[in-house]
């Protein structure tokens, strides 16, 4: 089968490889929907950071590992002790895998597991490929839902472990989320709809906040946002082209004790003076990837949605993954939102 393969950094490569086979406990999925996320991009760009250079302790997979974390397709086939009922089952990904054992997971933390791998970015091939095997205890079964919500199940959930971190400040609370990309009008979106926030988006994209809006969602230009919010989300993260870090960018919009909640990824060192959070009483809060009580809400979530994320997809084949995929999410981001791959 085709399948993309990260080596290093800038060092990608569509390949002929073999098509896996599902393990015990496994299902076979022909990949149909995988997003290319700003991660992805980053680990390319600057990385290797997330993507394991060495074996992972729990699965001893090394590089080259196939990328790509946020994808679905339909199962073919199973493995031993799967239910072959799932056969023909449309499914989405859920990529996180934690070992089950360590401090952090019996805490109810899986996404901080010692151990954490996440297919197609830790430790596990993913969905950059004709067919991926995956165990069937991380499969999300899609059911009548709009297949344009593949790629996004994943980003989604991180929507949903994001609102639990400001929980308790969402009700009667001013929001703002900046980034617009694939993340941030998820994570938009299930504030929004869900949590029941009042929620604006801004993007220094053009193209990317005009999509937001077609979605339904609250914009603002970058240029007329002001200090009047209570929570400032961050999801644009790291941009090696940018120089100024939306995460501390986001804390000249807040009133004073609002809150500032990364979920952006920042692999290289910032600069700011701490006082600008300390003159403000600014709390610091992070959200990383999901745990099992996001996965336990998925249903609810779906049901609350009101965007068509169509309005986002710009699809290109498995053979046109290097220029048109990881090259143009390089170098054209005010072109398309979210590129999604259809092997």
């Amino acid at each position: 089968m085709k399948a993309l393969r990260f080596y290093n950094q800038r060092d990608i490569r569509l390949e002929d490889v073999d098509k896996p086979m599902p393990g015990d406990g496994e299902v076979l999925i022909k990949v149909t929907h995988s997003g290319i996320s700003q991660t992805q991009v980053n680990e390319f760009m600057e990385g290797p950071y997330l993507i394991n250079a060495i074996s992972n302790p729990l699965t001893e997979e090394p590089t080259p590992l196939i990328p790509g974390h946020e994808f679905g397709g339909v199962i073919e086939s199973v493995g031993p002790n799967a239910d072959p009922r799932l056969v023909g089952v449309p499914v989405a990904v859920l990529p996180r895998k934690n070992c089950g054992e360590c401090e952090q997971c019996a805490s109810g933390h899986e996404n901080l597991c010692q151990n954490l791998n996440y297919y197609g970015l830790v430790g596990a091939h993913g969905g950059f490929a004709e067919y991926a095997a995956v165990s069937a205890k991380n499969i999300y079964p899609v059911g009548a839902i709009d297949t344009s919500l593949y790629s996004f199940i994943e980003p989604l959930l991180v929507g949903v472990n994001a609102g639990r971190q400001i929980e308790d400040r969402i009700q009667g609370s001013k929001i703002l989320v900046l980034g617009a990309g694939g993340v941030g009008v998820c994570v938009a979106a299930v504030l929004k709809d869900y949590f029941g926030g009042d929620v604006t988006i801004s993007d220094i994209l053009p193209f990317r906040l005009q999509k937001a809006g077609e979605l339904g969602l609250k914009t603002l230009n970058q240029a007329d946002l002001v200090c009047e919010y209570d929570v400032v989300v961050d999801c644009a993260g790291s941009d090696p082209a940018s120089q100024n870090a939306a995460l501390f960018e986001g804390a000249e919009y807040l009133k004073p004790t609002g809150i500032l909640l990364m979920l952006g990824s920042y692999f290289h060192e910032l600069s700011f003076v701490p006082f600008s959070l300390l003159a403000k009483q600014i709390q610091l809060r992070t959200s990383f990837a999901y745990d099992s009580y996001a996965e336990s809400k998925l249903d609810e979530v779906l049901e609350t949605l009101e965007p068509d994320f169509n309005v986002l997809i710009h699809e290109i084949s498995l053979d046109e993954i290097i220029d048109e995929g990881y090259f143009r999410s390089e170098v054209d981001k005010n072109g398309f939102v979210r590129i999604v791959v259809r092997p």
